[in-house]
């Protein structure tokens, strides 16, 4: 186990946070003779908000054309299945179904359509009824929007492909290892943590956020006004729900509703694990 107090006195890239985010920039800055050291507060790697997902691969509908979202989810779309395929992680591309239950809905979807069509989602066509019907013969609806492209992954395979890719690197990982503390020194920083009943110090060339849910708390340490920088966080509570009594083979894709505006939106998505279990949610 390493022990924060081993560490040499100046490294060069400290990444705060070992969720999938974290993992993954470790194993990618990772080598080429760097000092990479990853601090987590918890006992174990993903145990926040990198596990308390539906582990969906996502297709680039809904996000604004041009935005740094759209693209990187269409392009992170195509890559992470080549890195399932590639390393074995598991991973099943089910394709999605965005249900219409009225001729208002149907308009939004054709609206949908077009915006991913100029995001450069791949394979997206509206169908009919009867192709719907065809398609998962207990959904109800008059159209949907099919996106051949979204699945899912297995997100703790994920996060452990990443993690041994930085080990292998010669990354340092540090559970139980809270960072309270970031100061600006000359050219780098000086990170505090509390590990256990003690407490150490670190100097980092770089320091990477990637706390989840404690961002704009760690930014803040970092002397960032996070108001300001447009940075706060504004949180909701959701829920899934597993379906049993069988009904989970009842279902082969994954079903969406049309998307409501922010403040209206009550219902809840249908979508299956990599065990084949039904799960609907988050409500929020």
């Amino acid at each position: 186990m390493w022990l924060l107090k081993d560490v040499s006195n100046r490294v060069d890239i400290t990444i705060i946070g070992a969720g999938v985010v974290g993992l993954a920039i470790a194993a990618q800055v990772a080598g080429q003779n760097r000092n990479v050291y990853v601090l987590e507060k918890n006992e174990t790697f993903g145990r926040e908000t990198s596990s308390r997902n539906s582990g969906v691969i996502h297709a680039g509908i809904y996000y604004p054309e041009d935005t740094l979202k759209a693209g990187l989810c269409v392009e992170g779309n195509r890559m992470l299945y080549e890195l399932c395929q590639r390393s074995g992680v598991g991973h099943r591309q089910l394709g999605k179904l965005i249900v219409a239950t009225s001729n208002e809905e149907v308009e939004q979807l054709t609206s949908l359509l077009k915006k991913g069509e100029r995001n450069g989602a791949e394979g997206l066509r509206m169908i009919s009824r009867l192709q719907l019907k065809s398609l998962e013969p207990d959904v109800e609806g008059v159209a949907a929007l099919l996106s051949p492209s979204t699945g899912i992954v297995d997100a703790h395979a994920l996060m452990r492909y990443y993690l041994a890719k930085a080990q292998d690197e010669n990354t340092h990982i540090a559970f139980n290892t809270e960072v309270v503390g970031i100061e600006r020194v000359n050219d780098s920083y000086q990170v505090s943590v509390k590990a256990g009943s003690g407490r150490f110090s670190i100097t980092s060339t770089i320091v990477i956020n990637c706390t989840g849910l404690n961002c704009d708390r760690v930014d803040g340490m970092a002397g960032i006004d996070t108001g300001a920088a447009g940075y706060s966080l504004h949180y909701c509570k959701g829920e899934y729900f597993n379906v049993g009594g069988g009904k989970s083979k009842k279902i082969h894709h994954l079903i969406y509703p049309v998307p409501l505006p922010r403040k209206k939106r009550k219902r809840i998505n249908e979508t299956l694990d990599m065990d084949g279990r039904m799960l609907l949610g988050p409500s929020v």
